[in-house]
């Protein structure tokens, strides 16, 4: 069904949901879920329990922006919100996007995020309007830039900037983001929400987060039937909270 939706990127407006009336500038062939309001319904409601006004959100995996304009109402003008959208094209969709949300304290920011020590140039698969590492199939692929949070961060928020959490949903490439923000999740402890994917590696995430002070007791944020522990599936997202 998806092949017969129009591909056409241009301004909508949320049909249902909780983010209804809110623009996405998409198209249908790339995104019906999140026109339709059908998508990420369980992560919103987290969301909605564990944001607060006045905070500051790291969103990683921007996409079309979904995500990043329900943490932007929900931090309110007096926070912010730094969404990463390593796609130069979908990038320009979430900025646009923003400022006809009259979202001022979102930044977008075209850039994915890994763990070089500074920054570098990538060819990444391309899938819908997002990079996708996971993709099997002979896709397009689009130039990056991949850059080190930890580097970054004290330019865009200033060095001493608190960061309240962080949602990552990167098609594999979760595993190399959070190496490259070692020092802030360190330093911060933020809340980090993770949709994890196929290849990468649960027992080097669980490492790297217990290693970092964080519960490796994850909360699943859509349980699957009978998952009454975390057992950490393709393409579920799961929270990590501080120890």
């Amino acid at each position: 069904m998806r092949a017969l939706l129009p591909r056409g990127i241009r301004p909508r407006r949320i049909l249902a949901g909780p983010l209804r009336g809110t623009w996405l500038v998409t198209s249908w062939h790339d995104y019906p879920a999140g026109l339709t309001g059908r998508t990420e319904r369980p992560l919103l409601a987290w969301f909605d329990r564990h944001v607060r006004t006045g905070e500051t959100w790291i969103d990683i995996g921007a996409h079309y922006g979904y995500t990043a304009f329900a943490l932007a109402r929900l931090v309110g003008t007096r926070g912010r919100v730094f969404t990463f959208e390593p796609v130069p094209a979908t990038a320009r969709c979430v900025d646009r996007g923003a400022r006809l949300n009259r979202f001022d304290q979102v930044m977008v920011l075209p850039l994915g995020l890994g763990a070089g020590q500074t920054i570098e140039a990538r060819r990444l698969p391309l899938r819908r309007g997002m990079a996708d590492s996971t993709s099997r199939d002979e896709v397009r692929t689009v130039a990056t830039l991949v850059a080190r949070f930890d580097w970054l961060w004290p330019i865009l928020g200033g060095p001493a900037a608190p960061i309240h959490g962080i949602k990552i949903d990167i098609q594999g490439m979760e595993l190399e983001a959070l190496e490259g923000m070692r020092g802030m999740l360190a330093r911060w402890h933020p809340h980090i929400v993770i949709e994890l994917h196929a290849g990468v590696s649960r027992e080097r995430v669980l490492a790297l987060l217990g290693a970092l002070g964080y519960s490796t007791a994850a909360e699943p944020i859509e349980p699957a039937r009978g998952e009454r522990t975390p057992l950490f599936l393709d393409d579920r997202s799961y929270a990590f909270t501080p120890a």
